[in-house]
């Protein structure tokens, strides 16, 4: 292969690594933010459930396998996001940045390595920045802890009592 057909222009390249780190990004947030919207609405759904005129032991034992399923669901994505969709949105920085890193020394490069850099990520086992990610499904996990935990003394009491 000749020279000039291995060569790309750095700018376009970056481009295209940014859209596709875009990409990813929208779909984290959406991922989250739909997630919330899902647990929040099943949450309300229970609590409307709580309100009804069933039977005080068949309610609480309702809510606190709702709250279960949903830590479960919630769970879940939280795999799913720090797992593998954040992975893949860091491969893609990563990317970004060594064409930013080297845009210093030539208006072209000389190897495209946007999947190498995702590939790198997912496989990494440690993720960086993870702190607000965290946070943010510890604190609704910790909610629907809080569902289970009411749901459960509730129902103890009222089958106790």
């Amino acid at each position: 292969m000749e020279e000039a057909e291995r060569v790309f222009d750095r700018f376009k390249l970056w481009k295209e690594y940014e859209g596709v780190a875009m990409h990813f990004n929208d779909l984290i947030i959406k991922l989250r933010s739909q997630s919330l919207g899902a647990v929040a609405a099943f949450a309300t759904l229970a609590g409307i459930i709580a309100k009804s005129d069933t039977k005080l032991e068949l309610r609480w034992g309702l809510l606190m396998g709702a709250f279960i399923l949903l830590s479960v669901f919630w769970v879940a994505i939280w795999l799913l996001d720090l797992g593998y969709y954040n992975r893949l949105l860091e491969g893609a920085v990563d990317a970004l940045l060594a064409i930013e890193s080297e845009s210093h020394s030539s208006k072209f490069v000389d190897s495209i390595e946007l999947s190498t850099k995702i590939e790198a990520s997912v496989i990494r086992v440690g993720t960086r920045n993870n702190g607000y990610r965290v946070a943010f499904y510890v604190l609704v996990f910790c909610a629907l802890l809080a569902g289970i935990v009411v749901s459960a003394y509730n129902l103890y009491r009222t089958h106790s009592g």
